[in-house]
């Protein structure tokens, strides 16, 4: 009778440690139309805080994910400067102007049956992409970035993969 009763306990507390530790999936995706430009004509990028009209987004989110980007990618040194604010020092014509919107978000608060079976707490997040020519404000290219997080935690891990995501793209292009 103890051992069961050891059961009964250790088991909810393994899956509770499980779940608050972050563990979990954490898979992104992305697409982009393709570009003839080569971003290395540039000298800059400035990230601006995403948008969204989706009440209940993390806020901190929406200016995390930029500055994340931003500073992984000025650690490749492949621009002059990089920036999650406005960037003055550097002629316009020189610079790109990364937009985002976070256009879908699923909670982790929702529940769904798939296969049969029962899966909750899985987040989901689309964020539209646009790169912009800060002078001109003609577009460069635009994409869609979507983050996954199989345990539905908005965990730093999630704000990182979609920001390597980023990054990737640009340098892909670069």
């Amino acid at each position: 009778m103890k051992k069961s009763s050891i059961l009964y306990v250790l088991v909810p507390l393994a899956f509770f440690a499980f779940a608050i530790s972050g563990c979990g999936e954490i898979k992104t995706t992305s697409y982009f139309t393709p570009t003839k430009t080569k971003l290395k004509d540039y000298q800059a990028v400035q990230f601006e805080n995403f948008e969204t009209e989706i009440e209940d987004f993390p806020k901190e989110a929406l200016a995390k994910i930029p500055a994340e980007s931003a500073a992984l990618l000025d650690s490749k040194d492949q621009f002059k400067e990089v920036s999650n604010s406005d960037i003055t020092n550097i002629p316009a014509s020189d610079t790109i102007i990364v937009l985002g919107e976070v256009a879908e978000y699923r909670p982790s608060s929702d529940v769904s049956f798939e296969g049969g079976g029962i899966k909750f707490g899985e987040v989901s997040i689309t964020i539209k992409l646009a790169f912009l020519d800060k002078a001109t404000g003609n577009e460069i290219t635009t994409g869609e970035i979507n983050g996954f997080s199989s345990m539905g935690f908005m965990a730093k891990d999630i704000y990182e993969s979609m920001a390597k995501e980023i990054v990737t793209y640009i340098l892909e292009i670069y």
